[in-house]
């Protein structure tokens, strides 16, 4: 038998040098800490090194390459790229985390009246998941650098005469007429362009089945009788879209100018006027009056604001369902005739605001002029009441 020739364990076999890593170079930077700052931006370069062939840098004598060192990099962002940094956050139409809930109250109670536009409720509910309903898709597009708020809302208008506890109707004065509806409505605010477009869309019903005489039967201690004359149900299907451009705004004062128009079964006008406000309050353009701190819009927010404020426009009325009944349904007792329509109108209003942390109080006094063929000048007065959680 042939002997087996003398071998070395197979673990020293593998058993490779013992590896030294090379000094570091000079020009390789080694920084402990650097603090995080929104104008630097620290980059990371591996320096690769070449196969070194020596003794000291093989294992079994095989050639190995020496680890690369990285290199760090730190360098001041341009103010330009800063800028267009903060601005990619908006540029594909961000839609705020924000939640808010809005109770707002008309009534001419407060000028000591009872006519007209004599009762009108509003609830504004805000929440990013309104996003993703499918009316969402009718909004008015806008995708560079803007800040969105989805919602959804519900609304009820009551409208009555001058006198509405008579049976008969009262030729050449206001029909009774009342309206109900659910809306979906998209805010985009742009702080960039000091721009702001607003887009809402309404769904309802106008006439008995909207229970305007029942409301109002119930917030008077005589109920009115003439609620058998109302403008009969139609369907109630409008669109509302708003535009609002600032012209000066340095921050304790805003002017802006903006133009808006409404096309449906409803309300078919369109028009135009100026905005101003002024006092301790929120960017105009980049929150809406409310943020939560935490919030990306409002990281700058005021605990406390106050202020004031006032607005003017004109408009073109084109159809008007309060007064000339509903678009498809014509067995309305009464409806003021489109040749006794006032096609021209004049609508100001003037208020204060007070608001503290996420609670918000809205005081506005409201004038419009005559809508029809000898009607009055009339006023009301307007409470919100805003929530954001």
């Amino acid at each position: 038998m042939t002997p087996v020739p003398d071998q070395k364990p197979l673990l020293e076999e593998q058993t490779s040098p013992e590896w030294h890593p090379p000094a570091i170079p000079p020009d390789c930077l080694y920084l402990p800490a650097i603090p995080h700052t929104e104008n630097f931006q620290i980059k990371t370069k591996e320096i690769s090194k070449p196969l070194i062939t020596s003794r000291r840098d093989t294992i079994n004598n095989i050639a190995v390459r020496v680890p690369g060192e990285i290199r760090i990099i730190v360098q001041e962002i341009p103010p330009q790229e800063r800028k267009f940094k903060d601005a990619a956050f908006y540029a594909i139409s961000y839609t705020s985390t924000n939640r808010y809930i809005g109770v707002n109250f008309d009534n001419d109670i407060f000028n000591n009246t009872d006519y007209y536009y004599t009762n009108g409720l509003r609830i504004d509910y805000v929440a990013p998941i309104f996003a993703s309903s499918p009316l969402s898709f009718s909004m008015l597009p806008y995708r560079k650098y803007s800040m969105n708020y989805h919602g959804m809302t519900i609304v009820q208008n009551i409208y009555t005469p001058t006198n509405p506890d008579v049976t008969h109707v009262l030729d050449g004065d206001h029909p009774f007429s009342a309206y109900l509806y659910l809306g979906h409505f998209k805010n985009t605010l742009s702080n960039d362009h000091k721009y702001r477009q607003y887009s809402e869309l309404d769904i309802g019903l106008i006439g008995p089945g909207s229970l305007g005489g029942i409301v109002q039967g119930q917030m008077h201690h005589i109920e009115p009788v003439g609620w058998q004359n109302q403008i009969q149900n139609d369907i109630v299907l409008n669109y509302t879209a708003t535009v609002e451009k600032g012209l000066y705004n340095p921050g304790v004062f805003d002017l802006n100018v903006f133009a808006t128009g409404q096309i449906g079964t409803l309300y078919d006008n369109a028009g135009g006027g100026l905005r101003i406000r002024a006092g301790r309050l929120n960017p105009y353009f980049s929150m809406p009056r409310l943020a939560l701190e935490q919030s990306t819009e409002g990281r700058n927010a005021y605990q406390w604001q106050y202020g004031i404020f006032a607005s003017a426009k004109a408009k073109v009325v084109l159809y008007n369902a309060t007064l000339q009944g509903g678009m498809f349904n014509k067995t309305s007792n009464y409806t003021i005739p489109a040749e006794d329509i006032e096609r021209f109108l004049l609508q100001a209003s003037a208020g204060i605001y007070v608001a503290y942390k996420q609670l918000g109080l809205t005081l506005e006094q409201y004038y419009l002029s005559p809508e029809f063929k000898n009607a009055h000048h009339f006023s009301w007065g307007h409470i919100n009441i805003t929530y954001c959680f």
